[in-house]
């Protein structure tokens, strides 16, 4: 499991495992304020093929092709498309796409910082956001003894100290929830 924006640190994190179909790979987007609300960065969720930067892949984009803004808290997900790598794996099923939003990102942060004194980068913390549901799915599918026994491996793609103001800011509630 791994954060999605352009999708570098992701596909480097799905490579190795991209033939051993028994490994699932989920990509996890920005879906900003909520995908509802027009200001997110979930390209492979509402996006349509087009070009952008000399490549073919899912984009956001408005009805006659112009690429629109995307919005994350995280300047790295803060992107309107996506790499074709990450678009082959999407349209042949090998890999999942979901999103989680600002709010679900930045709460999924503060637990790790208080569980393991740990502060993630903004766009990795989207990716603990998925893993939480994703764990808690799984116990009441299959139960808390037979989920013991499932490995979940989340990429955290980078340090948030780089993003402690951005942080501050959103706990302070400057302008993120507005």
């Amino acid at each position: 499991m791994a954060c999605v924006g352009g999708g570098s640190n992701s596909i480097g994190m799905f490579a190795d495992f991209i033939e051993e179909k028994e490994v699932k790979l989920i990509g996890v987007e920005a879906a900003g304020k909520g995908i509802e609300t027009g200001e997110h960065a979930s390209a492979m969720a509402l996006g349509a093929p087009g070009v952008l930067h000399g490549m073919k892949s899912y984009l956001l984009q408005e009805e006659n092709g112009n690429v629109q803004l995307a919005h994350s808290i995280s300047a790295g997900l803060d992107y309107p498309g996506v790499g074709p790598e990450h678009a082959y794996l999407k349209d042949t099923g090998r890999a999942e796409y979901v999103s989680a939003t600002d709010v679900e990102a930045m709460d999924a942060l503060m637990e790790l910082c208080k569980l393991e004194g740990i502060i993630p980068a903004i766009e990795s913390a989207h990716a603990m956001a998925y893993a939480f549901k994703y764990a808690k799915n799984l116990v009441n599918e299959i139960g808390a003894e037979a989920a013991k026994d499932k490995i979940m491996i989340i990429c955290l793609s980078g340090r948030g100290d780089k993003d402690v103001n951005t942080i501050a800011d959103y706990l302070s509630g400057k302008g993120y929830l507005n």
